[in-house]
Order: C-alpha cells, then structure tokens, then sequence
C-alpha cells in the first residue's frame, strides 16, 4: 500500500492526525487502509486478533454478549478511537464484541508495531493513558445509567445530551445508548410525543420542551 494513501486517511479527519502526530514513520510505513460496508467490520467477543484499529471514518458499536442472546451496548466509537488497544497490550482475547453501523474507514496496525509504539514513546504512552481514563469514565456513567435509571429517564437523559452536543439522534441511534428494546423506545418516545416534549415524526428527533423533560427525568421511576 502506498504511503500516500495512509496519509491521507491520517490527514482527513482532525481527531486521526492529532493521535498520528509523532507516531514513527518505520510503524506508518507497516500500516494499511481498509473499509468495510455497514455489518462488515466484526470483531467477537472471546477471540484473538492481531491487529489494533484506528477509526478513520464512521462509527463501530461496542457490545457484550450472553449466552441466552441477550446483548448490552457498551459505546459507540467515533472517529480518533482506537479498537483492539488494550488487548493488544496485555495480550488477552476480545472483551467484547465489535460491528461497524455505518460503511467505516480504519488504519490497521500489527499489535506488536503498536505496543512497540508505546513502549518507545512516552508522549503518546501519556494520550493512552488519558485517553483509556475517559473511556472508564464514560463506561461507569452508562453503567449508572443503565442501572439505575428507568428506560424513560435513560431516554431523556440521551435526548438532552445530544441537544447539548448540538447532535442529532434518531430512533436507531437510541438502541445504542440506552439499555432497553426498540420497542419500548417506541411506547416513550410516543408518550413524550402525545404530552408535546418532543417531535418524533422526523429521522432526527427534536426536543420541544426542555423543562418538561428534566422535570420527568427527574420525577420518572
């Protein structure tokens, strides 16, 4: 593969190239580009593999899976995330699954050329660092909010996030971040309809009346 193309898959998207930024040209050099159409990308839950991903362009779902079929959604990876990091550092198979829900761009790397990389290079050893931290972080709050919120209070919790990240959500999307079937995100987002907080009848769902929706939030068990 031509080094032109791995630049410019590190030079399209901001958050890729901040990561890539000192990365040693000998470990550019080694990686590839690869796409994947929706449902293509999947990595399993239980299993080895020997290369760690960066996401270039799209979105991956990251989910654990039980042996009575049942699935919980831990995150959605954007673009700057790595995929694979933290097996590929204690050498241990997948902790959860990974499947691409949108057509994915991705800079694949030998999981030695990556731990490699950060045994050599304290300044992106520290980003892995800071970078693992706030995945904790935003695990434990989904955890929070998958334990102890109601379906209606982890929906309207979702909607005023998106909101706030001036990002829009729709139906599909919800799935992945609140812990409840497709069919109860229905019956609430028709009830929060009905009572006038949002407008659901477009893909991309719009809130309506924001203090109506922190008061439920608040006061919905």
């Amino acid at each position: 593969m031509s080094i032109e193309k791995i630049y410019a898959a590190i030079n399209s998207e901001p958050a890729v190239h901040k990561v890539m930024a000192n990365a040693p040209l000998k470990i550019i050099e080694r990686m590839r580009v690869v796409e994947f159409e929706i449902g293509e990308f999947n990595l399993r839950q239980g299993e080895s593999y020997d290369e760690t991903y960066l996401l270039v362009a799209g979105r991956v779902k990251v989910y654990l899976d039980s042996a009575n079929g049942k699935s919980v959604v831990l995150d959605v990876y954007r673009p700057g995330m790595f995929l694979g990091e933290q097996e590929a550092v204690i050498n241990k198979p997948y902790s959860a699954s990974i499947i691409n829900i949108t057509p994915v761009r991705l800079l694949k790397i030998d999981n030695r050329d990556f731990v490699a990389w950060l045994n050599n290079d304290q300044q992106f050893a520290n980003r892995m660092i800071s970078y693992l931290s706030e995945q904790v972080y935003h695990l434990t709050k989904r955890t929070e909010r998958y334990s102890l919120y109601s379906a209606m209070q982890q929906i309207g919790l979702e909607l005023m996030r998106s909101a706030k990240e001036k990002r829009p959500i729709s139906r599909e999307q919800l799935t992945y971040e609140v812990d409840t079937s497709y069919r109860n995100i229905n019956r609430v987002l028709k009830r929060l309809s009905e009572l006038g907080i949002i407008d659901a009848s477009k893909p991309a769902i719009k809130i309506l009346n924001v203090e109506e929706l922190q008061r439920i939030i608040k006061t919905e068990e």
